[in-house]
């Protein structure tokens, strides 16, 4: 068990790591939430009111 648990805290580590040094640029909240309410919008335009 504890050789699964050194394993999986080494793997979490390097996935960290590797976020940390992701260059890309990020999507901002504001920018997710509009999107998201973008799809509302329109998932409610198509289906009729009940």
């Amino acid at each position: 068990m504890a050789a699964e648990a050194n394993a999986y805290d080494a793997w979490f580590r390097a996935q960290v790591q590797a976020a940390l040094e992701d260059a890309r640029t990020g999507t901002s909240q504001v920018q997710v939430m509009q999107a998201a309410q973008a799809l509302i919008d329109a998932k409610r335009q198509v289906e009729p009111k009940s």
